[in-house]
């Protein structure tokens, strides 16, 4: 039980009590259980803990292994708890979050960075063949270049990766200069653009 770091039992009932928090009533409990408020009668606490989880089973006594639980998101900071349905029906709330970024609060979340950068990657492959632009190119490109620059503003339409992180895959110099590209890109009545990629930034945005 104490490897859990949200748990009373290791941020409360295995410590001393000058390590609690003020507000955990933690020697009342002990006293509860017939432990003393001592290393010997903490480790006994715990191990009682632990003993009933054992006997009851996990599943039983509701803890659920992080290993195994499924219902925990990857990400660092981002966890749910709840059903199959509940974790699709999440994801989807997630995804329309993004496309609308209306909330700067989930924007500048680890959960949004997380997924967002595998979308951003996506959307730059995709973006960087239709445009015809090879690697090798790309470096070679000033960071004025429309077609960067088009890309780059794609990126932070339907994404919230950082312009840093924009300026390093499209090697835009500085993530100072995406921002200023940028906003001189969305100045233009329309801007010349190939085709192709012209298309394929519509047919994103539309989505």
């Amino acid at each position: 039980m104490r490897d859990y770091p949200w748990s009373s039992v290791g941020q409360g009932y295995a410590l001393p009590a000058s390590k609690r928090p003020e507000w955990l009533a933690a020697s009342e409990g002990l006293v509860a259980a017939q432990c003393s408020d001592t290393a010997g009668g903490r480790r006994s606490f715990v191990e009682r803990l632990d003993k009933r989880v054992r006997e009851e089973g996990g599943r039983r006594a509701g803890l659920i292994e992080p290993a195994n639980d499924r219902r925990r998101s990857h990400l660092r900071h981002g966890w749910y708890w709840g059903s199959q349905s509940f974790a699709e029906q999440m994801l989807k709330l997630a995804r329309k979050g993004v496309r609308s970024r209306k909330n700067r609060t989930y924007r500048s979340a680890a959960l949004a960075q997380a997924h967002d950068e595998a979308e951003a990657k996506r959307l730059l492959a995709e973006g960087v063949a239709a445009a015809g632009l090879e690697n090798e190119l790309l470096e070679r490109l000033p960071g004025s270049d429309i077609r960067k620059v088009a890309l780059a503003d794609l990126l932070l339409t339907c994404t919230v990766v950082r312009q840093s992180w924009i300026s390093d895959q499209l090697a835009m110099r500085s993530a100072a200069n995406v921002s200023q590209q940028v906003r001189r890109y969305r100045a233009r009545t329309r801007p010349k653009l190939p085709p192709r990629l012209r298309n394929y930034i519509s047919a994103v945005k539309i989505c």
